[in-house]
């Protein structure tokens, strides 16, 4: 008895399969997606907001205690501000703002400037200074590009001291 096997020749290749020559293309492929995503990241890195609270970090923490010492004085005073933003039109408004002692007297005769602040971008930040309109109220006008939430710092300075708040405004139409 005798059994012939029939099994396919082996074929013999003379060079790469067609599949096989683009295999280095496979990764150059995957270098070039890497790239491009890392491009991505660094533009947007670059153009957005950086974050920074403070351009002086360094000094402000040397003088943390310096400034806890202005705080527990300006405590002392007692002085008070009530801060409203009205009368928004064509993106400019007007800050207003009421100065008072621990009586509730006005202050007259302060030197008071009013920064606005956007907290996710520092190019519409403006600086301003306020104008006595009548005893202990102060006014002003101020471009507002962009409506939303703003920081508004006023710092005064009165009868030989200093006094500084922050409160976050809504500005809107």
């Amino acid at each position: 008895m005798t059994t012939t096997t029939t099994h396919d020749p082996i074929q013999n290749p003379t060079g790469p399969r067609k599949s096989d020559r683009l295999i280095p293309w496979y990764f150059v492929g995957g270098f070039a997606v890497m790239l491009i995503a890392n491009i991505c990241l660094i533009v947007f890195s670059q153009t957005s907001w950086v974050g920074l609270v403070s351009d002086h970090a360094f000094e402000d923490g040397n003088n943390y205690n310096t400034a806890i010492a202005d705080a527990k004085a300006q405590s002392e005073l007692g002085w008070r501000t009530k801060i409203s933003v009205a009368g928004v039109i064509d993106n400019e408004a007007t800050i207003i703002v009421l100065f008072r002692d621990k009586t509730q007297s006005p202050i007259s005769g302060a030197k008071m400037e009013a920064v606005l602040m956007r907290n996710d971008r520092d190019d519409v930040d403006e600086k301003i200074m306020l104008s006595e309109v009548s005893p202990g109220e102060y006014r002003t006008r101020a471009s507002v590009p962009v409506y939303g939430n703003w920081k508004l710092r006023i710092v005064a300075h009165a009868q030989n001291h200093d006094y500084q708040v922050v409160e976050d405004v809504l500005i809107t139409q």
